[in-house]
């Protein structure tokens, strides 16, 4: 769960970061609701880790790839939240075996939202977003 939890911010950073380049505005409010969910699953997932006494936690770095085009990167955020809802499922499964039903039930809600955010970062991916012209550095 620990590192779904990092998983989390570091998605939540890049969405974050994507939507600041979108040029258009309900693209761009899109990708920071996603940009919360992402959150809200760390938050879950936090307050299960400590529940269960696992803290304190690495914080993840803050290197976001600012750099990365943005259609890739949303094509990438798609097929990690795809991988995250797998791995979410694992973890529901095992977690019900152990018996800690809340755990799995975080997992199951996580899973679901993850399911969806595939398919959102898909279809905003196709959607050929325009970019913001950002400044370049002279330095």
């Amino acid at each position: 769960m620990a590192a779904a939890w990092e998983a989390e911010l570091v998605s939540a950073r890049r969405l974050t970061a994507f939507a600041e380049r979108v040029a258009d505005n309900s693209a761009r409010a899109r990708l920071l609701v996603l940009a919360a969910f992402c959150r809200a699953h760390a938050s879950r997932i936090l307050a299960r880790l400590s529940a269960l006494g696992r803290l304190p936690l690495p914080v993840p770095d803050e290197d976001v790839g600012e750099d990365e085009p943005l259609r890739e990167g949303l094509r990438k955020e798609a097929r990690e939240a795809r991988a995250a809802a797998d791995r979410y499922e694992e973890m529901a499964d095992l977690a019900r075996t152990q018996a800690d039903l809340s755990s799995a039930w975080v997992c199951e809600l996580n899973r679901s939202e993850e399911e969806d955010l595939y398919l959102e970062l898909g279809r905003l991916a196709e959607a050929g977003l325009g970019e913001i012209a950002r400044p370049r550095s002279i330095i």
